[in-house]
């Protein structure tokens, strides 16, 4: 019965994790593009867009919040792109689990640290 319990677990976690993946870019708003001449970088002090409403009930992180757990080795990033786009170019530290991998690997997990994935 526990093994059932922890099981479904999981794929919960892991189905979480795959819909997480593009469920907010369809709240983003869309501004038009700056023509060259008005770009300008953002402040230092600028608040990443985060969606308010996630179509799903994963919790979301902001890049501070995660670079604060990474110091602190309290976390473990899992990039769910394909193996080219992760050889190209990830988060220092990150391993490489595929969006379609995800679920039959999510034992490979540790239990002690917060999990974040991301795909883009």
């Amino acid at each position: 019965m526990r093994h059932v319990l922890i099981s479904s677990l999981i794929l919960v976690m892991a189905l979480g994790f795959l819909v997480a993946c593009n469920s907010t870019e369809h709240l983003i708003a869309q501004s038009p593009k700056p023509t060259p001449k008005t770009v300008q970088p953002p402040p230092a002090t600028q608040t990443p867009l985060v969606a308010t409403n996630p179509s799903d009930s994963a919790r979301r992180i902001t890049a501070e919040e995660l670079h604060a757990l990474w110091e602190k080795h309290e976390v473990l990033v899992v990039d769910t792109r394909s193996e080219p786009a992760f050889k190209q170019s990830h988060i220092k530290g990150a391993v490489l689990i595929p969006t379609n991998e995800f679920a039959s690997r999510s034992g490979e997990l540790p239990r002690n640290k917060m999990i974040v994935t991301y795909c883009t």
